[in-house]
């Protein structure tokens, strides 16, 4: 900035200043009207001529009081006063002639710090030549009346230095304060645009962006400031800002659920991180799958919360085209290895689902965590999935299934079994495997005529299921789950040749899954566990059938950790069940509810598995016994009449 812009303002007048200098004009035109009294005082006192001071007084005064009356620009009064406010000082220091004279030329230097308060450096300017040339001229035509003796010309040089002193700091105020206080408008409007600018920037990101941009205060309120697109998505919000209402329209539920964990949120009583975390996150509507992601602004509890809605339709499309891609080629592993089963499966689900998705299902819990043992080991992931969601509803929240979920189930299966028929066509035939000695013994009993009845045995038993298949399949199974988990395990297999009906005996291995399960997730450690007390890393797990007594026994053993007898008391004791001698704990095992486990994973966890395996047994006319002994294993032994 040049001296000569810094001296001289810029032409333009805002609204602000010319307000505040027709106000401080005048104020300072009343101050010098009151100049006439004090002056004929101050004469009267110093025994100079009073009448001077009534008539010369108001003359000086007809030049400010036209400025203020006819001048438009307020500037230019105020470089009026700064020359009547000098005259006004050299009036003072002739009327008041005497010892007291030299005080008066304080007045000089007051009131040229005064004009500061005008903001222009040129009235300051005007009065400091105005009082230089006061004392020049009026020391070599009246040196009395400037100073009570005979001064010389250094003396009005140092009264001329003092007086520049004073005027080039108080040139500064005056600048300093029409930059910073008269020109604040001109501040205020240039960081006004700036920010309009900014907000018009922002507008045009938020109305172009994919994503939906807000913030709610702790009343509930949004802020103005939000992307377009979450009218798209959302509709358009109400006139009063409020967010509840605003996603009550879509989801009364999810709003509910927002109402209440926002207050906590504020409420600032539980950890941040807790109550962000117990805040909705998903919100269908109108077909799309919206994300709220939730970021708190300024300090705990938040000032403001920062919601970000993303829309992750095209993302769970992938996902779920990615999903039914690896069940779709676990579905051909499965057919490929063992149709007969996978096909089996399908029924057993089909009727489970029939079930869980019925009005009233005293087994729902059972039938749920079997079908999603189940779906899990034959590698249908949609069903699964599902049948987790509902667990957590059903057994971990306590809340009885609603006919819309009931019904989401329903639609997953049938989803699914949709895309199998389109694989493998109709699901109501069935292969016999028959190996060539049985044929061979079946056509030499006939060559022998033998009795049709051993015949028609020899055939009937072609309809039998070996025993050891259904084995194959569970060890299988045990294998994928003990590598899902990190664990590894070795599975021995002892069938003595059995063969079974596999339509009679079909839901009893549905369940045999929970077995499996529990003894990999519950019973065999881990490797660093099974070193620490002296075992193989690879665990054993045997599985056992045979006929003894006239009894068919199946037994699944391994050589894991043993029952927590101490932990199922614990858990018996806390639903209320007799836990004080073995038999009491071992029925409380089959309790619905009762875990041994600490976390629910979508392996095990319910206490349900248990439950339904005995009473599977039980539909058989069976008996199922579990014997345990700590850090040696677990068996289970399951004992039905000879079938």
């Amino acid at each position: 900035m040049s001296v000569a812009s810094y001296l001289f303002l810029p032409p333009e007048i805002s609204a602000f200043e010319r307000s505040y200098l027709r106000r401080v004009n005048r104020v300072a035109l009343i101050f010098f009207y009151l100049h006439v009294p004090a002056f004929i005082g101050v004469a009267a006192l110093a025994g100079t001529s009073m009448l001077q001071a009534a008539i010369l007084t108001p003359l000086v005064l007809i030049g400010p009081t036209i400025g203020y009356r006819w001048f438009t620009n307020p500037r230019a009064v105020s470089i009026t006063y700064g020359f009547t406010a000098m005259v006004m000082g050299g009036l003072l220091v002739h009327f008041g002639q005497g010892p007291l004279q030299i005080e008066m030329h304080f007045y000089f230097f007051v009131l040229i710090a005064l004009l500061a308060v005008f903001g222009n450096p040129a009235a300051i300017l005007t009065a400091a030549a105005t009082a230089a040339m006061h004392h020049l001229v009026v020391w070599l035509l009246l040196p009395a009346s400037v100073f009570n003796y005979d001064a010389s010309i250094w003396t009005v040089a140092v009264h001329a230095a003092f007086v520049v002193l004073e005027s080039t700091a108080a040139v500064f105020v005056a600048r300093s304060f029409f930059d910073n206080v008269i020109g604040l408008e001109k501040i205020v409007g240039q960081r006004t645009r700036e920010l309009d600018q900014r907000a018009r920037d922002m507008a045009l990101v938020l109305d172009n962006v994919g994503q939906g941009f807000f913030t709610v205060g702790a009343d509930g309120t949004m802020s103005s400031e939000r992307s377009a697109i979450l009218a798209h998505w959302l509709g358009e919000a109400p006139a009063s800002g409020q967010l509840v209402p605003y996603l009550e329209a879509s989801d009364p539920e999810f709003a509910l659920r927002f109402e209440l964990g926002v207050a906590e949120v504020f409420a600032g009583e539980l950890p941040l991180e807790l109550t962000l975390d117990q805040l909705p996150q998903h919100l269908i509507v109108g077909g799309r799958d919206l994300h709220f992601a939730y970021r708190p602004i300024g300090g705990d509890p938040p000032e403001r919360l920062l919601i970000v809605v993303s829309d992750l339709t095209a993302e769970r499309e992938r996902e779920r085209a990615e999903a039914e891609r690896r069940e779709l080629m676990a579905v051909f592993e499965h057919l490929g290895r063992d149709r007969d089963g996978f096909l089996e499966f399908c029924d057993e689900a089909e009727a489970l689902v029939g079930r869980i998705t019925a009005d009233v299902s005293p087994e729902r819990a059972r039938d749920l965590h079997t079908l999603k043992g189940n779906a899990g080991i034959f590698g249908v992931e949609s069903i699964a999935t599902c049948c987790s969601d509902l667990e957590d509803r059903l057994i971990g929240e306590g809340v009885e299934l609603t006919a819309a979920e009931r019904h989401k189930l329903a639609e997953r299966w049938q989803a699914f079994t949709g895309r199998l028929h389109r694989l493998v066509g109709s699901r109501d035939a069935r292969r016999i495997e028959i190996t060539d000695v049985e044929i061979q013994r079946v056509l030499a009993a006939l060559r022998q005529h033998a009795d049709l009845s051993d015949v028609f045995d020899m055939v009937t038993a072609w309809r039998l299921e070996p025993i050891a298949r259904r084995f194959d399949r569970v060890a299988e199974q045990a294998g994928r789950l003990a590598r899902r988990l990190g664990k590894a395990v070795h599975v021995e297999v002892d069938d003595r040749g059995l063969k079974i009906d596999p339509q009679r005996w079909a839901p009893f291995w549905s369940t045999f899954v929970h077995a499996v399960r529990n003894a990999i997730d519950h019973g065999v450690e881990d490797a660093d566990e099974r070193a620490q007390t002296g075992k193989s890393p690879i665990a054993q797990l045997a599985l056992s059938a045979a006929i003894e007594d006239g009894q068919l026994r199946i037994e699944i053993r391994d050589d894991g950790r043993g029952v927590d007898w101490d932990r199922v008391r614990d858990r018996a004791q806390r639903l209320g069940l007799p836990n004080q001698t073995r038999a009491e704990l071992t029925e409380a095992l089959f309790a619905d509810g009762v875990s041994t486990k600490d976390r629910v994973s979508d392996v095990s966890g319910r206490g349900v598995g248990l439950s339904a395996l005995r009473a599977a047994t039980s539909h058989e006319g069976g008996q199922l016994t579990i014997l345990s002994e700590p850090r040696r294993g677990t068996c289970l032994r399951f004992e039905f009449p000879n079938p």
